[in-house]
Formats: structure tokens, sequence, C-alpha cells
């Protein structure tokens, strides 16, 4: 892949003509994932990384322009304390049953992992990749590194584990006749929430991604 063409296709198309260091060091933690991850994926991970199609990359980084406010940096969940206290202490389906865990474990990331449960989860998932990476159930914080951040995305968007809905159920390959819907795609995350919206970028990330010459 050539990613000075596709880093000039989406300047202007998705960025208003600026795209900053901290823009490209996002993508650039995804892209190199995508193309060339440390370690292989295994299990579950591998099963979904040998189907991918390009139009999987094209909707993470729609997902992640989105989810982080265009920024493409790990981001934390809006909020303070006290609201996160509020939203998530105590909540038996996400492992918060510690004191101080809603807030502990809110949501970081390019998309937002929140809970005890997820951040143990992760840790192992992680590891198989990096295997230096720390126990973020002991440093929450250090799933904002954009390079463990890309690895929860993928697993997540992979394998369902954010709402049981996953890449391939909505994105195959056209080349093969397959149907690609990025708008139902949205589900993968949060719902349709804002689905046109992520839908277009994701079309526009394809088409510089075709330009550029990426492959699955």
């Amino acid at each position: 892949m050539n990613r000075k063409i596709f880093y000039n296709c989406i300047r202007d198309d998705l960025f208003n003509g600026v795209l900053r260091q901290q823009n490209v060091n996002g993508m650039e933690a995804i892209l190199n994932f995508w193309d060339s991850p440390p370690n292989p994926p295994t299990g579950a991970f591998k099963t979904n990384w040998d189907i991918r199609s390009i139009g999987w990359l094209a909707y993470m980084l729609a997902t992640t322009k989105h989810e982080t406010a265009s920024t493409m940096q790990p981001i934390d969940e809006y909020g303070d304390t006290a609201y996160f206290t509020r939203m998530y202490e105590n909540r038996s389906d996400l492992g918060n049953n510690e004191p101080g865990d809603g807030a502990r474990f809110h949501g970081r990331g390019f998309v937002q992992l929140t809970g005890r449960t997820n951040y143990t989860k992760m840790t192992g998932v992680v590891r198989s990749i990096f295997p230096d990476a720390p126990d973020f159930t002991e440093h929450p914080d250090a799933v904002k590194d954009d390079r463990y951040a890309a690895v929860i995305m993928f697993n997540g968007m992979f394998c369902g584990i954010f709402t049981g809905w996953a890449l391939k159920n909505f994105i195959g390959d056209p080349h093969k006749g397959q149907i690609v819907d990025y708008f139902h795609a949205r589900k993968i995350i949060n719902g349709l929430d804002k689905a046109d919206l992520i839908e277009r970028y994701a079309k526009k990330f394809s088409s510089a991604l075709d330009k550029a010459g990426a492959t699955a």
C-alpha cells in the first residue's frame, strides 16, 4: 500500500485539508497492525483475520474517526469521576464489583472499552500480540497506547465482542459479489447511532485505500 497516496486522498475528503501528526500516528498504528501484526492472531481472531476484506479496514478507520472526534487518537470517554461512578459503579454485567471500578474502568481507546471484565479479557488478547503489554486491570490508562488500542478495536470488531455483531455480518468482498453494508455495520459498536455519517466516512476511506493499492 502506498501510504503517501492514501494520506493525500483523505486529507481533503476527511480532514478539511489538514492532517496533523496525531492523526497520522493513530492511523499508522491501525495500518501497521493490518499490514504486519507483531505476532499472528490466534483462535477466533485468526479465523476472522483469514476472511477479512479491505472494507473491514475502511470501516474501522471510519469508526475511529467518529469515536475519537477526528483526532484518530485513543481517548477517554467524556465525563468525570461522578459521572462514571453513576453510570458504571456496581455493574455486575461489566464485572465492576469492587469499589471505584466504575470510574477506574470507564471507556477508553479508539472504541470505548468499558468495565473490569473487558479490561481483563483484552489484557490477554493484547498480550497475545504484544507480550510485554501491561495488565490493564492494574494500568487501565495503558489501553490508550495506540498499538494496544488498535488490537482491541480489531479483535472487538472482528469477533463481535462489543455488541455481538461483527464485521463479517455486514461487510464482504464486492469483487466476490458479496454485500458491503456500511450503514448497518454501525450495530457492531452502537446501534444505528450516526450510522449514515460513518457510512460516508467509510466510503471515502475505502476509495482512498483502493487508490493506494491496499490489500486484505
